[in-house]
C-alpha cells in the first residue's frame, strides 16, 4: 500500500508537470505565428504606405516644376547660350538650313538633346538625341509645346527659328524622384519601426503578465509541495511509532520481524521522498540564499564527505579517498544547502551504485575552481532513468543557489558526480 501511494504521488506530480510543459510549448508556438503574421501585415502596410506616399509626392512635385518652368524664364535663360552659340557656328561656318550633317555634328557635339528648327511656322528638320528622358521632361522634345522659346538664328540661306534644349529640367525631375524615393523609404522603414515597437511593448506587457502569473503558480505549487510533505510526515512518523511498538511486541516472531523491517524500509523510502521533495522546492523557489561567510574548502565540506564516507561504509561500500587533497583557499556557501547536497548525493549512491566496485571519491583545485568529484558503479538491473531524477535536479539547483554547478556523466560502467564552487580571493 504505501509503494502504491509513493507511485501515484510521484506520477501524479509527473502528469501535472508534463500539461503545464505542453500548454508552455503551445502557446509558445502560437505566439511564434502571431508574431510572424504581425511582421508580414507590418511590412506589407509600409510598402504600400511608401508607394502611396512616394506616388503624392511625385505628382504634386511634377506639378510644381512644370508650373515653376512655364511661368517663369527659366528655359529662356539657360537657351540664350546655346543660341548664340549656334549663331555663330553658323556664320562662320556659311551654313544654310539644308546643311543638316553640319548643324547636326554642332548638337552632338555640344551635348544638345533636342532641337527644332522652323520657318514660316512649318517644321524644317527636329532631332532627338537621347534614347529615353524623364517622361515629366517630355514636352521639351515635342516642338508644338516650344513656340514661345523659340528664337531666330540666321543662315546662310534664310532666317529660321530654333529651339535648343540640352536638358535642362531633367536633373530637377531626377533630383525630385531621388528625393521622393528616398524620403519613402524612410517613412517606410520608420512605419516598420514603430510597428515592431509597438508588438514587443505588447508582448513585454503579456511576457510581464505571463511570468507574474508564473512566479504566482510556481509558489502555489512550492507552497503545496511543501505543506503535502509537512502532512505526510505527521502519518509517517505515527506509522514508525506503531512500526517500533509491533517489533517489540513481536520480536519472537522472525516472520513478523521480517515483514515489518520491510514495511520500515519503505516508510524510510517515503521520508527520504518527502525531504527530496522538500529540497527541491527549497532549491526551485525564489527565495534568496545567503552565503555564510567565506571559509576554507576542507572546513566547508570536508565534515560532509566524513559523513558521506561513515554512511556508504557503515552499509557495506568500499570507498576510495585516495585523491582527497586539501588546500587553503576558501568558497562561499550556504551550510545548510551543502548538507542537502551531500545527503541527496548519498542517497543517489546507497540507491543505485553496485556494492561489488569501489566509490571513488576526489577533490582538485585550480585557479579558480575547486571540484569534488564523487564516482560509484552502477548495478546492471538499477539505473538513474529509472527514478525521477528529482534529487540531482535538486542538487544542480542548489549548486546553482550558491553560483557553483553540477554536472554527471557515465564512463565505463561508472557514473560521476562533479560538484564545481568557485574559489573566493
Amino acid at each position: 500500500m504505501l509503494k502504491i501511494l509513493e507511485i501515484n504521488f510521484w506520477k501524479y506530480v509527473e502528469r501535472h508537470a508534463y500539461r503545464q510543459n505542453g500548454e508552455e510549448d503551445t502557446g509558445l508556438k502560437d505566439d511564434l505565428i502571431k508574431v510572424k503574421k504581425k511582421l508580414l501585415s507590418s511590412f506589407v502596410i509600409a510598402i504600400v504606405s511608401a508607394c502611396i506616399l512616394f506616388g503624392i509626392i511625385y505628382y504634386f512635385g511634377t506639378g510644381i516644376l512644370d508650373y515653376y518652368f512655364t511661368a517663369t524664364n527659366y528655359l529662356y535663360n539657360r537657351e540664350i547660350p546655346y543660341i548664340e552659340k549656334f549663331q555663330n557656328y553658323v556664320s562662320e561656318n556659311n551654313i544654310s538650313t539644308s546643311d543638316i550633317s553640319d548643324y547636326d555634328k554642332w548638337m552632338i557635339e555640344n551635348d544638345i538633346s533636342f532641337y527644332s528648327i522652323h520657318k514660316d511656322g512649318k517644321v524644317i528638320y527636329s532631332k532627338v538625341n537621347v534614347d529615353t528622358f524623364i517622361s515629366e521632361a517630355k514636352d521639351w522634345y515635342d516642338y508644338r509645346l516650344t513656340g514661345s522659346y523659340r528664337m531666330p538664328v540666321k543662315f546662310s540661306d534664310t532666317e529660321a527659328y530654333v529651339f535648343i534644349y540640352a536638358g535642362f529640367t531633367e536633373k530637377y525631375y531626377i533630383v525630385l524622384m531621388i528625393l521622393d524615393a528616398g524620403f519613402s523609404v524612410f517613412v517606410g522603414i520608420a512605419l516598420v519601426y514603430l510597428r515592431i515597437r509597438k508588438i514587443i511593448a505588447g508582448y513585454q506587457i503579456e511576457l510581464e503578465e505571463t511570468q507574474s502569473q508564473e512566479k504566482k503558480t510556481r509558489q502555489e505549487k512550492d507552497e503545496l509541495m511543501r505543506n503535502m510533505a509537512h502532512d505526510l510526515r505527521t502519518p509517517l512518523t505515527g506509522l514508525m511509532t506503531y512500526i517500533d511498538i509491533m517489533k517489540l511486541e513481536n520480536q519472537s516472531d522472525e516472520e513478523n520481524q521480517k515483514y515489518l523491517d520491510i514495511i520500515t524500509d519503505k516508510v524510510m523510502d517515503i521520508k527520504t521522498q518527502m525531504d527530496t521533495l522538500l529540497d527541491f522546492s527549497l532549491a526551485s523557489s525564489e527565495k534568496n540564499i545567503e552565503l555564510d561567510k567565506p571559509i576554507e574548502a576542507e572546513y566547508a565540506v570536508g565534515d560532509y564527505l566524513s559523513e558521506m564516507y561513515a554512511v556508504l561504509h557503515e552499509r557495506g561500500y568500499s570507498i576510495d579517498i585516495d585523491k582527497i587533497i586539501w588546500e587553503k583557499v576558501k568558497i562561499a556557501v550556504n551550510m545548510g544547502l551543502v548538507s542537502r547536497v551531500f545527503a541527496n548525493l548519498t542517497d543517489n549512491v546507497c540507491k543505485y551504485a553496485n556494492k561489488d566496485k569501489l566509490v571513488i571519491m576526489e577533490t582538485f583545485f585550480d585557479k579558480h575552481i575547486f571540484e569534488v568529484k564523487i564516482g560509484n558503479g552502477i548495478c546492471d538491473d538499477k539505473t538513474l532513468l529509472e527514478s525521477t531524477g528529482i534529487g540531482l535536479k535538486s542538487v544542480d539547483m542548489m549548486m546553482l543557489r550558491m553560483n557553483g554547478s553540477m554536472s554527471y556523466s557515465r564512463e565505463h560502467g561508472m557514473f560521476w558526480v562533479k560538484l564545481e564552487f568557485p574559489i573566493v580571493k
